[in-house]
């Protein structure tokens, strides 16, 4: 993970409402979590990578491949439970883990194996699932022995079987034991119901408040009516406790079961907390190339950073898509062809209201853009697109654009809003109520250094 980068005008430009638009595309807590913290970054080499990662997931879901993420937990906590001396994992928390490190090692043989038809190489992916390993052995040890409610199933050990087995048996003994003493009772009338219920893990029956006395045997309870009590007969006193033996005997096996599965985890521990680091980049990966097709987006190329796994100037987009990229020999430092802004083209689909984009160029020795216009003609609307749109680009997603953003810094640089742009790009008319009284020669210093500045209104009214 690159270093982040703090920006000081995140908020104006919406990055929080951008991130919790991509959280849409993530299935699990898992890959809602790691895009709930996705922040911009500094890397410019690291950027190029996590961009050619979605470039190739986009391939790879152009070619039909797929994986579900959902149900995916964080185990995390789980897994270091494991490796605490003396602890035991529950059915359940076990069931968990497993179900992540299953779902990991489906991924390492897609990764091991790729769609052949795609049309890039699969080298950033690759190395991202090294960090799985081979869980065969791993995942064999607990087939078939916990089901899918968290029930250990009883060939989950053969002590656990037989155990089963003889309690099973006992039962059975037990209810024919009481079945015909229902039988003699109930010509009496002595009994309530002909039935046979359990109070404390015991066998008893209901017999009626004043028929007790003809019924030897301790008694369990009594109804909320209190015209029922439940006994249990003498005969079947010692067939309960051979049950009630049984089961302690069975929880006993349970036990050391689990703590058997805690202690195997425990031992690839490391191995299946990589696993889970993998899976989480992987559905924040997914997440953006399912965000880049809908919003029909293009990846992002710094200059001076060539991708390894997309080289060249003119390359086909996934999909088909055979429009331009940017060379990284050009000396522009931005150029946008037909930039939207994400959040407002997100609200204008769902009124079938089709956006305008805007082309942002600034080449060679130009630093400084002035755009004038009258009220409500999308001045701030273009500062905040290429605003959140650089935000994007430092965070590795695609941007919606038909040419890449670029730059030719060696690292991003912090991108900061000198005033503060109160209007929202969602919102169909601007609102204008700032100014800035600052020294217009410091601006024109501190852009020299080349750095993002987006001013809005250097005056003291919009009017």
């Amino acid at each position: 993970m690159s270093e982040a980068l703090n920006h000081s005008s995140a908020r104006v430009l919406e990055f929080d409402a951008l991130r919790e638009l991509l959280r849409g595309y993530a299935s699990s807590p898992l890959g809602q979590a790691r895009i709930a913290a996705l922040v911009p970054a500094t890397d410019s080499a690291w950027i190029a990578e996590q961009q050619d990662l979605t470039a190739e997931v986009r391939e790879f879901r152009r070619v039909g491949g797929r994986f579900e993420f959902s149900g995916l937990l964080d185990i995390t906590t789980l897994v270091k439970k494991s490796r605490i001396a003396g602890a035991v994992l529950e059915t359940t928390e076990i069931r968990d883990v497993l179900l992540v490190v299953d779902r990991a090692a489906e991924w390492r043989e897609i990764a091991l194996h790729p769609p052949a038809s795609m049309r890039t190489e699969w080298l950033r992916t690759r190395t991202l699932s090294e960090g799985v390993p081979d869980f065969t052995e791993f995942l064999r040890s607990f087939r078939n022995k916990i089901q899918p409610d968290g029930t250990l199933e009883d060939n989950a050990s053969p002590a656990l079987a037989r155990i089963r087995r003889e309690i099973e048996k006992q039962r059975r003994e037990i209810q024919q034991s009481l079945t015909g003493y229902l039988r003699r009772l109930a010509e009496g009338g002595a009994v309530q119901d002909e039935l046979i219920t359990i109070r404390g893990e015991r066998f008893v029956i209901p017999v009626k408040i004043e028929q007790k006395r003809r019924v030897q045997g301790v008694v369990h309870g009594a109804s909320s009516s209190g015209q029922t009590v439940f006994v249990e007969p003498l005969e079947t006193i010692e067939q309960n406790n051979e049950l009630v033996r049984l089961l302690d005997e069975e929880q006993a096996e349970i036990h050391r079961i689990l703590l058997e599965m805690t202690r195997r985890i425990d031992e690839q521990a490391e191995a299946i907390l990589a696993s889970v680091e993998v899976l989480t980049e992987l559905e924040l990966q997914f997440a953006k190339a399912r965000f880049a097709e809908d919003y029909n987006c293009v990846p992002v190329q710094l200059s001076g950073h060539a991708s390894t796994s997309h080289g060249g100037e003119a390359q086909q987009e996934p999909g088909g898509d055979s429009r331009p990229r940017l060379s990284m020999a050009s000396e522009a430092r931005l150029l946008l062809h037909n930039a939207r802004h994400p959040l407002l083209e997100r609200n204008l689909k769902l009124k079938s209201v089709p956006i305008v984009p805007v082309s942002v160029e600034l080449e060679g020795a130009r630093r400084q853009l002035v755009i004038t216009g009258p009220n409500t003609g999308g001045k701030t609307v273009t500062l905040k697109t290429v605003g959140l749109l650089a935000l994007m680009a430092q965070s590795c997603s695609p941007i919606l654009a038909t040419i890449n953003l670029s730059s030719r810094i060696s690292r991003p640089s912090p991108l900061t809003s000198p005033t503060s742009i109160s209007s929202h790009a969602q919102r169909p008319h601007s609102r204008w109520c700032c100014w800035m009284n600052w020294d217009r020669p410091p601006i024109r210093r501190k852009a020299r250094r080349w750095r993002w500045r987006l001013p809005d209104t250097l005056a003291a009214s919009a009017a």
